[in-house]
């Protein structure tokens, strides 16, 4: 019976935080998700860079 309830409760709060962070994404200005891009892109090329150095 706990379980039941505790499972429950899991799924509500990970439907609530899925809807937290689509909403979030939702909101960003287009220079924002510019601003995101690059720096994802600025830090796979950091990575890629010292993986290889690594040998890797």
């Amino acid at each position: 019976m706990i379980f039941k309830i505790l499972l429950i409760d899991m799924i509500i709060i990970a439907v609530l935080m899925y809807l937290v962070i689509v909403g979030a994404n939702m909101c960003k200005t287009a220079e924002e998700r510019e601003m995101e891009n690059n720096e994802e892109m600025e830090y796979l090329k950091k990575y890629d860079s010292r993986r290889k150095k690594n040998g890797k």
